[in-house]
């Protein structure tokens, strides 16, 4: 294949980094309103297929350039990166116009519809000097950075057991509807490919350890949903006309999932995934226990880390910059008391990714350090995940290789 590509020109060092933002539902605002913190980026562009969103969007953030079809923004001249924030079924086909088009891009999980589309898509990507990143933001919490940097000093002795759980509610009533729950358009998976996905890149992270084998066991407890105008996990329609309540529709996705696992250095896992779990709206929790002290990280309490001892009094770590490893404050954005949390994290990833670019602008353009943030080749890992999940749940639960 030649090579590594050039990236087509994006401006000099110093200029701002142009960025147009694809898919504006739930995510793609909060893109947005998190990117225009970075002093070294600039929202020129937004495009989404409702109409009236993309205008809205604009009016609310004072973006320049509306779009209503993502093909457009991507072969704007104007535009530097582009993050995707489309419809799963949307994202390889628009991140690969991107690469063509020259553009760094950001991903929303999945990366694609398959494991395979997925692997030909990092393959593309690593032939081409770019930056191409998907969002795995959980990453990037001050207290995960901590737990990843105890568990690399080795502070847990070796490591036995990773346990957890990912649980949200928004979907537990039948007339509970988003077009995530359509496998044509997010996805074979559904919970574990939505949420499950978060759990396990945010293990392999900390621990430093890969997923290689699985157990599953798959459910959807409610078979039919009613297509009605409840908005979950999405924005509204921007027209105010009323929704209509259709006839119920088959629903073929999962409503949840029980995972056991096996690391590539033989530590055993358990892993609960729902979408309609009561009262749970978006709680993710991750222990971690070794041979010398046990983690426990839970989004609810994002800035402590438990620290659990058998010959020791057990220790709750606080986001106290002074106290912790000296790899994390950079991740802390705020002086220890004051809150920071879902937003900052993912502006953490977003400053990993504008750093890299700045640094390909200023004449490097292959930086020798491996990128911190989550490559194409993570979002292509992780949908092997999603694939040994389905594959095991289809066989009742059969051990299944991860490749």
């Amino acid at each position: 294949m030649g090579g590594l590509r050039p990236m087509q020109p994006t401006g000099g060092a110093g200029e701002s980094i142009r960025v147009g933002v694809c898919g504006l539902g739930f995510i793609g605002p909060v893109h947005v309103e998190i990117l225009r913190r970075l002093q070294q980026v600039t929202v020129n562009a937004v495009s989404s297929t409702e109409p009236g969103r993309a205008e809205a969007i604009a009016a609310r953030f004072a973006i320049p350039r509306i779009y209503t079809k993502h093909e457009d923004l991507i072969a704007d001249p104007a535009i530097d990166a582009v993050h995707i924030c489309t419809t799963n079924q949307t994202h390889a086909r628009l991140a690969k116009l991107a690469m063509d088009a020259g553009k760094h891009v950001v991903c929303e999980k999945p990366l694609a519809s398959t494991a395979g589309d997925a692997r030909a898509l990092a393959a593309f990507a690593a032939e081409r000097n770019g930056v191409y990143a998907v969002n795995y933001q959980y990453r990037y919490y001050p207290m995960v950075q901590q737990a990843r940097a105890m568990i690399r000093n080795g502070l847990l002795g070796r490591l036995y057991l990773f346990h957890g759980h990912y649980l949200q509610d928004w979907l537990l009533h039948p007339t509970d509807y988003n077009w995530r729950v359509d496998a044509d358009k997010g996805g074979a998976s559904r919970a574990f490919g939505d949420i499950g996905t978060h759990w396990c890149d945010l293990v392999e992270h900390v621990t430093g350890q890969r997923l290689v084998r699985l157990s599953a066991l798959s459910r959807t407890f409610i078979p039919e949903r009613v297509v009605s105008a409840t908005h979950t996990f999405s924005a509204p329609p921007v027209s105010q006309s009323p929704a209509k309540t259709t006839a119920p529709v088959g629903v073929r996705t999962e409503d949840a999932v029980l995972v056991h696992f096996e690391t590539s250095a033989g530590a055993l896992g358990s892993l609960v995934i729902s979408q309609i779990s009561a009262g749970h709206k978006n709680d993710i929790s991750v222990e971690v226990d070794g041979a010398d002290a046990a983690l426990v990280w839970q989004q609810a309490t994002h800035e402590q880390l438990w620290v659990g001892k058998r010959d020791a009094p057990n220790a709750l770590l606080h986001k106290v910059s002074a106290q912790l490893d000296p790899s994390v404050p950079r991740f802390a954005l705020y002086p220890a008391g004051h809150p920071e949390g879902y937003g900052d994290a993912m502006g953490s990833l977003f400053r990993l990714v504008y750093e890299r670019v700045d640094e390909m602008r200023e004449g490097t353009n292959a930086p020798a350090e491996p990128p911190e943030y989550p490559t194409f080749m993570d979002g292509a890992r992780m949908l092997g995940v999603v694939e040994a999940v389905l594959m095991s749940a289809r066989r009742g639960g059969q051990w299944v290789d991860i490749t």
